[in-house]
């Protein structure tokens, strides 16, 4: 699996402060995580036999609040976080000038969490037709026509990271016009790209490689730990899993976004997007 590890790094250490940041939060949720199921175990344990259906029930509640706690979070904080990031990683105007300066800097494309939620998911769309080849005006190029089986899965599941690589695209650019600067950079991303699509389906691998690596360091000795002190193993397995994910989304996530990010700058420096081209796009784009 051929990664540009060496660039990625380069990439996220400029945006280390913004990382660390966004890490600590994640971690912190996942130390709430953890007192949340020490809790739930412990009145598995006082309520006994009879008291396994509660237990579930506090369980899935559990899970569900730490859902609708991310996503107040992603609403109100991690959105800006993610886009500041991105512009550092592209190295735009104002990524250079301290994290209060690089977010208020984050705005200029995207100014509020309905803004980064619309151009996020006009993205998707696009990236998805040019992967099905479903629009007769536009036609992919031979690395993506000729892609099938595991390669036109992993493409697919690229998308969300592939996204968040043009807006850093966008960004470099200088854009103030979402719609412009999609345009430009899906343009450059759909000529140039072609590298930057192989490296995005070792990046999908290499991320799940992650989740289920950090899953199974956790869970093996959950597994054990829960089987010794008589309490129910499936609470063990789901708070691996749900521990898992907040660190993945901590330092895994970040890295692969880097990488993409470092990948796709340098295989369009240089070049200007194609006027016909864009055009052809503008009817995948849905602002």
């Amino acid at each position: 699996m051929k990664l540009n590890f060496r660039e990625a790094l380069a990439t996220l250490s400029r945006a280390l402060p913004l990382v660390l940041f966004r890490a600590g939060i994640f971690v912190a949720g996942g130390f709430m995580v953890i007192v949340l199921f020490a809790m739930l175990l412990f009145a598995s344990h006082l309520a006994g036999e009879s008291g396994q259906t509660a237990a579930a029930a506090v369980a899935l509640l559990a899970v569900l609040g730490g859902w609708v706690s991310s996503r107040f979070l992603q609403r109100f904080l991690l959105y800006r976080q993610r886009a500041a990031m991105l512009l550092v990683f592209s190295g735009g105007s104002g990524a250079t000038d301290g994290m209060g300066a690089t977010i208020e800097a984050s705005k200029r494309l995207i100014p509020d969490y309905p803004r980064w939620k619309t151009l996020n998911r006009a993205l998707r769309p696009a990236l998805f037709a040019f992967i099905r080849g479903k629009k007769a005006e536009f036609h992919a190029p031979p690395d993506v026509q000729g892609a099938g089986g595991v390669a036109r899965i992993l493409d697919l599941q690229a998308i969300g990271p592939l996204g968040q690589a043009i807006l850093t695209l966008a960004y470099a650019r200088g854009g103030t016009d979402g719609g412009r600067s999609l345009r430009e950079g899906l343009a450059l991303y759909f000529a140039c790209g072609m590298e930057s699509r192989r490296l995005a389906r070792n990046w999908v691998l290499f991320s799940a490689a992650g989740l289920i690596f950090l899953f199974l360091c956790l869970a093996v000795p959950n597994w054990i730990f829960f089987s010794s002190a008589g309490a129910p193993v499936w609470i063990g397995i789901v708070l691996a899993a749900v521990i898992a994910w907040f660190l993945h989304q901590a330092f895994i996530a970040p890295f692969v976004l880097a990488g993409l990010s470092a990948s796709l700058l340098a295989e369009t420096k240089g070049h200007e997007p194609d006027a016909a081209l864009c055009e052809k796009i503008t009817p995948l784009l849905t602002l």
